[in-house]
């Protein structure tokens, strides 16, 4: 991905609430007659929401029905938290109607919830493999990652600035952009990945032209600590399955 594909801002940097609101869903089943099922959010927004308890759903791109009151808009799975995970019994849902905002009532009237970044928390403090064998002691690990980045200074006439996602930690993360930033700038960010989103407020800890520009996360939106969390152990998982082959070698070696 270069910079010039994500000059626009993500789509979806629209509010999401961390909110609890019982839905009735319609799903349809195998022999296409609908069913009901009852659940609830886990956060909403204009144009979806993770909800829990949703039982009838299997796999991601199941088309299903959701009620609030009066409001109905049918919905795509986009993901389908696997068990044993951070997401476990969560179901990303995302309207497929075009002219149809979800949720409209309550989001005017809720806002965006912040918590303090609490590293102390994590549960990454383990050195990776990769981390090892090059005498990497970081307590929080960063690891490579894409994805887009949409950052806005704490000043509200400022326009927002697109930037590329280098790598992730769960206490900052490094970009790269061809916007110009100094070091103790205030930003909120949106963090875009795959089909999930993440939105912090941080700084600008340091700029290098040959480096990118590393910012430190002082608070997360609400309910995005989890999905955070989440990514984290899979790309640690990951990095430790690409480099087992190395340290037994090094092991042979030594």
């Amino acid at each position: 991905m270069t910079e010039e594909a994500c000059k626009q801002p993500p789509e979806r940097v629209d509010k999401r609430i961390h909110v609890a609101l019982p839905i009735r869903v319609t799903y349809w089943d195998s022999d296409n007659k609908p069913c009901l099922d009852l659940a609830c959010t886990y956060d909403i927004s204009a144009r979806g929401a993770r909800v829990t308890g949703l039982r009838c759903v299997r796999e991601a791109g199941e088309i299903i029905a959701v009620e609030r009151g009066r409001s109905k808009a049918f919905c795509r799975v986009v993901w389908v938290g696997e068990p044993n995970t951070e997401l476990r019994g969560q179901v990303g849902i995302q309207c497929i109607e075009s002219d149809r905002t979800m949720f409209e009532t309550e989001l005017r009237g809720l806002e965006e919830v912040y918590e303090k970044v609490q590293a102390e928390n994590s549960p990454y403090r383990m050195t990776s493999v990769a981390g090892s064998l090059n005498g990497n002691r970081r307590r929080q690990p960063r690891f490579d990652i894409q994805g887009v980045v949409d950052l806005l200074k704490r000043d509200p006439s400022a326009d927002h600035t697109a930037a590329i996602l280098k790598n992730l930690s769960e206490t900052g993360c490094l970009v790269t952009t061809n916007h110009k930033l100094t070091p103790g700038t205030e930003l909120k960010l949106v963090l875009q990945v795959g089909n999930q989103d993440l939105r912090f407020r941080g700084r600008v800890r340091r700029v290098a032209m040959d480096f990118g520009v590393g910012i430190e996360f002082r608070e997360i939106r609400k309910g995005d600590r989890q999905v955070l969390q989440f990514m984290l152990r899979r790309l640690a998982e990951k990095e430790e399955e690409e480099e087992k082959p190395k340290a037994k070698a090094a092991s042979v070696s030594g």
